[in-house]
């Protein structure tokens, strides 16, 4: 599948009971519900509902693919072929707090249940991903389940054309790209360099993030 250009067809793709969605993502027979594996291993830090503004990440999943990790990920690189896709939304504090930049693992939350995971893999197409996220992150942001807080994720996503990340492209480069795609402003603000972050490697652009406040209508400042 070639970039997307509107993250619309994300949307589109994360409702399997359509056929044209089972035809462009190929979702696995059986998923196994379990929490996010990281539990216990990472600090703990923060509380529900006490950070400042989102962060919405968005993976160049041809790169991921081609990195060891990738060559382990069923359904992202050997089942399908994704251009960019959701990684995930995270709650930020606009000043460093204990030295850390967000909190994490703010309290005890259930695994993602198969349906939620179904409804967004061709989104997210990871399940432990998808946990882990939710465990993570989720358990810090202002939604209380995990179906909002995906929903919320892929909502913002549809504002979005992500162009695809050419060879030997600049971090800036692709941020122009980015911004020039996106030049409406969607009845809010337009998208400004100061509201992304481009993630890129010696293999080229792997990440972008978008900077977002808490209400995720509006951009601000990275």
């Amino acid at each position: 599948m070639k970039a997307i250009g509107g993250l619309l067809l994300l949307l589109l793709m994360a409702q399997p009971e359509t056929a044209d969605a089972q035809q462009q993502c190929r979702l696995p027979d059986r998923l196994t519900v379990s929490p996010c594996p990281n539990l216990g291993r990472e600090e703990v830090r923060g509380t529900k509902g006490d950070f400042d503004h989102y962060i919405l990440s968005f993976s160049w999943s041809p790169a991921f693919c081609a990195s060891p990790a990738g060559k382990r990920a069923t359904m992202q690189c050997r089942d399908n072929q994704f251009g960019w896709i959701v990684h995930g939304l995270w709650p930020q504090y606009a000043e460093r707090r204990a030295g850390q930049s967000w909190p994490q693992y703010c309290g005890p939350v259930q695994p993602v249940p198969e349906p939620v995971l179904r409804r967004h893999l061709c989104a997210s197409p990871d399940p432990r991903l998808m946990q882990c996220e939710w465990a993570k992150h989720g358990s810090c942001s202002d939604f209380a389940t995990p179906a909002e807080y995906f929903n919320a994720q892929v909502g913002v996503a549809t504002w979005l054309t992500l162009p695809e990340p050419q060879p030997g492209q600049s971090a800036n480069a692709f941020a122009a790209a980015v911004i020039a795609a996106n030049d409406d402003s969607h009845g809010y603000q337009r998208l400004e360099r100061r509201h992304l972050r481009v993630i890129a490697g010696s293999d080229g652009i792997r990440e972008l993030r978008i900077c977002l406040e808490r209400d995720l209508v509006r951009y601000r400042t990275c």
